[in-house]
Formats: structure tokens, C-alpha cells, sequence
């Protein structure tokens, strides 16, 4: 069985494709959604960041708070700011692809403090729609700030009585801006609340593609029958548990090593943090289990291995979809949170959001088990129904 195992694992580590496949594909696939969706890195600041210009044709103390303000932001890359030196540029650039841009008119300054109209013009690009939000709520945000203090200055006249005096409006501004809020609003995140997204990403590619590397093991069973090779194995003094044991042992190490080293290159590359180690190595053996248990059940149902490959890819992005290797499904409710629990993806995503969150290993045993029983359950009937037709 043995040496059976090594000599399919050895072919496997030859072929180029099973490197790209086990390896290279999910790495590159989960660095480039956590670069488009969640920010490269995956460092604490990691986030979408948005590209607004910035055009201050009033250079006024309340369009420069309000510079300063997106500078800040700047800082703490929620956005990439540039500039322009007129609202037209701004529109053109916009027009041919910039995500967005706000303007300041001349004299918007002095129209907020005489408490006259004053407008900041946002243009946006119907192709970047989060990027068009980000930059309208940023300009009616700070709107809202100003025609709250015209507000408050309002106030003062109306209580006073008699007409508005232009020569206190600068002084009361000044007041209103300066006054301490009636209301707050503090935002307080939950600790230890499961993946970032450069870490989802890399387990969820991981979990994904290891349904796919199992393949080259279980399905070499089929291979090697059309092949015709499977009949001089059947006539050499090898039992047969030993033929099919070798090939399920390439199988398993095969997806052991491709996990392990995405484990390793998405912590290096991206800043992936899986969890406590003892619980990685228990979730990777249980998804590889689940894994080869799965393939084999397909490929009972398939005549040629082409066939077997094909029926295998169908179930594993279907179940890949269903158990949230792509997108999150732990907060879903109802039948969808329901359905997705035949998936052994959804399983290990939810052992490995506890890891991630900082629970002790003890607390994804019940995920391991469940991805383990799928994958023995599975794995066994697909053996029983494939003997006859691979052993004979």
C-alpha cells in the first residue's frame, strides 16, 4: 500500500498542473479578492479605500476643516485623495473612469458663515457605486454639520428677537461650531468576532480547492481501469485493499501538503491569521477526509474518470457555494442556514471562525467530527458502489 501511495504521490508532485490546482490557483484567487473586496495585507487598517478629488476653488477656513477632515481620513486609509485644480477637471476625470470627486465652489466659505445657500457639488461614476456613496455621504455629512450650525445661529435671532445682526453672525458661528454635542454616537466592535477578510479568504479558497486536489488520488482508481493498468495490478500478488488503500493514501497526503502550504504562504503573503495551530492541523485533516470521502462518492456514479472529474468539480463548487467559501453564510437564517449545513464546507468555515476568534481547539472538535463523519459516511458508500466496477 505503501509504496503504491508514494509512487502515485511522487507522479502527482511531477505534474505541474496538481501545483497549480493545490496550490497557486487558491493562493492567487484569495489574494486577489482580499485585494479587490478587502484590501491587500490584511492588516488592521486593510479595508476598501476610496478615491475621491478633491477641488478647493475657496480655500476659506470652512472649506479647509473640511479638507483637513478628509485628510485625516487619508491617514487612516478609509480614502486616497486627490486634487484638482478646477471642477471641470474633476468632471472629466470622473467622466473617464475616477471613481469620484467632490468640488468647493469660490466663496462657499463665507456663504456657511453669513448663513446664506452654499453647495459642494459631488460627481460620482455609475460604475463605482460604493466609491459614489462613500463621497456623497462624506459631503452630506459635512453639509449637514454647516446647516446645523446656521441652524443654532438661527436659534439665537429667533430667542432674542428682532432682526439678525450680519455683525454677530461670524461670533455666534464661531460659538456653534465650538459648543459641546447634546447627542454622541460611539461605535463599539465586538472582540474576537471571527475572520478578517484576508484570513477568510485564504481558508475559503483552501477549503474550496482541496475538494479539487483530492482528486488526482481517488480518481486514479477509474485511471487506471481505462487505462488498462488496472488489470496487471489486479494480476500481481497485491491484495486489493492494499490497491485501493495506496491510492486514497496519495489522495490524503496530496491535500494534506497542498493545505499546509497555504496555511504557511497565505500567513506570509497576505498576514492571514488562521489560529491556534493544534486546531488548524485537526480542521485540515477533517476538510481533507471530507474531501476524499465526497470524490469518491461522485466518481461511484461516473463510468470514465473524465466523467468522474467532471460529476467532482459540479458537487464541489456546489457545495463549496452552499457551505460559504466565497461569501459568509454563518449569519444566514431559515432553510438557506439549514441547507447549508450538508456541506462539509460549512463545517470547517465555522471551526475555523472559532479558531480565528481566539476559541481553544476544544471548541471546533464538533465541526472536525462533523466534516469527518461526512467524509467517512460519503467515502464509504462511494467504495461500495464503485468495488465492482474498479476491482474487476
Amino acid at each position: 500500500m505503501f509504496t503504491i501511495g508514494m509512487k502515485d504521490l511522487r507522479q502527482r508532485l511531477r505534474d505541474r498542473s496538481a501545483w497549480i490546482i493545490a496550490v497557486i490557483v487558491p493562493l492567487g484567487l484569495a489574494f486577489v479578492l482580499n485585494a479587490t473586496i478587502g484590501g491587500a495585507g490584511g492588516g488592521e487598517g486593510a479595508g476598501f479605500v476610496t478615491e475621491i478629488i478633491v477641488v478647493d476653488n475657496d480655500g476659506g477656513e470652512i472649506a479647509t476643516a473640511f479638507v483637513d477632515f478628509l485628510d485625516e481620513l487619508e491617514r487612516d486609509e478609509i480614502v486616497s485623495i486627490e486634487t484638482a485644480a478646477s471642477a471641470q477637471e474633476a468632471s472629466d476625470r470622473v467622466a473617464d473612469g475616477f471613481p469620484s470627486a467632490i468640488a468647493i465652489p469660490s466663496g462657499f466659505s463665507a456663504a456657511a458663515r453669513s448663513g446664506g445657500a452654499s453647495t459642494l457639488t459631488v460627481y460620482t461614476n455609475p460604475d463605482e457605486q460604493i466609491a459614489s456613496l462613500v463621497a456623497l455621504s462624506l459631503a452630506q455629512g459635512f453639509a449637514s454639520e454647516i446647516n446645523t450650525v446656521q441652524l443654532s445661529v438661527a436659534s439665537v435671532f429667533v430667542t432674542e428677537g428682532g432682526e439678525a445682526d450680519p455683525a454677530r453672525i461670524p461670533e455666534l458661528v464661531v460659538a456653534a461650531q465650538g459648543g459641546t454635542p447634546l447627542a454622541t454616537v460611539v461605535g463599539i466592535e465586538a472582540e474576537g468576532d471571527g475572520f478578517d477578510l484576508a484570513t477568510y479568504f485564504a481558508i475559503g479558497m483552501a477549503v474550496f480547492f482541496v475538494f479539487f486536489t483530492v482528486q488526482y488520488g481517488v480518481l486514479g482508481l477509474i485511471a487506471e481501469r481505462d487505462e488498462g493498468t488496472m488489470a496487471r495490478l489486479l494480476a500481481a500478488p497485491i491484495p486489493r485493499a492494499a490497491i485501493v488503500g495506496g491510492k486514497l493514501l496519495a489522495a490524503f497526503v496530496l491535500g494534506l501538503v497542498s493545505m499546509i502550504v497555504l496555511w504557511v504562504a497565505s500567513s506570509l503573503v497576505m498576514g492571514a491569521e488562521w489560529g491556534n495551530p493544534v486546531g488548524v492541523l485537526l480542521l485540515i485533516v477533517a476538510g481533507v477526509i471530507a474531501a476524499m470521502g465526497v470524490t469518491a462518492l461522485v466518481a461511484s456514479f461516473a463510468r470514465t474518470a473524465e466523467q468522474a472529474g467532471g460529476y467532482a468539480a459540479i458537487v464541489a463548487v456546489v457545495l463549496g457555494l452552499l457551505g460559504g467559501t466565497f461569501f459568509p453564510v454563518s449569519q444566514a437564517s431559515g432553510f438557506f442556514s439549514l441547507v447549508s449545513r450538508i456541506a462539509p464546507h460549512r463545517w470547517l468555515m465555522d471551526g475555523f471562525n472559532l479558531l480565528t476568534a481566539g476559541d481553544p481547539v476544544s471548541a471546533v472538535i464538533p465541526s472536525a467530527l462533523a466534516a469527518v463523519g461526512f467524509g467517512l459516511v460519503t467515502g464509504a458508500i462511494g467504495l461500495l458502489l464503485s468495488r465492482k466496477m474498479v476491482l474487476s
